[in-house]
């Protein structure tokens, strides 16, 4: 990918009412946002970090991270399972299960995944994509 625009994941931090969570939002290069989930920065942080072949950079603000790297598509597109099945699922500690079953999916079901994500957030936004979050963890046997 020599030559590619770096992925970049941004974080912010939404209020609702008295509530305080951290919002992901995930940029491809040249497409612009491509995905934005409610997911906890020290989780996307841990994760990452147990990718191999990803060249990991943050902003001076810390509120970017920049992925670079031959892994970095496919890191961009195990990040949007994780990120989509994590704000649907309640339970801190199904997130364990989570993270394995993300880490360990092939490439086939990596990218069927992903894509049932990307798809759902683009026409029917956060519902659509718990009802592919909620298929991946019934697939997985998370719930």
């Amino acid at each position: 990918m020599a030559g590619a625009l770096p992925i970049a994941v941004r974080f912010s931090v939404r209020r609702r009412g008295e509530e305080v969570y951290d919002v992901i939002h995930i940029f491809n290069g040249s497409r612009g946002k491509v995905f934005s989930a409610r997911c906890e920065r020290r989780l996307v942080s841990t994760f990452l970090e147990r990718l191999s072949g990803l060249s990991i950079r943050r902003s001076s603000s810390g509120k970017t991270i920049y992925l670079d790297g031959e892994e970095a598509l496919e890191a961009m597109r195990r990040l949007v399972i994780l990120a989509g099945c994590r704000q649907c699922t309640k339970s801190a500690r199904k997130v364990v299960d989570l993270v394995e079953a993300v880490s360990s999916i092939g490439e086939y079901e990596l990218l069927f995944w992903s894509s049932k994500m990307l798809e759902a957030y683009e026409s029917r936004g956060f519902w659509g994509v718990c009802r592919a979050a909620r298929a991946f963890r019934i697939l997985h046997r998370i719930d």
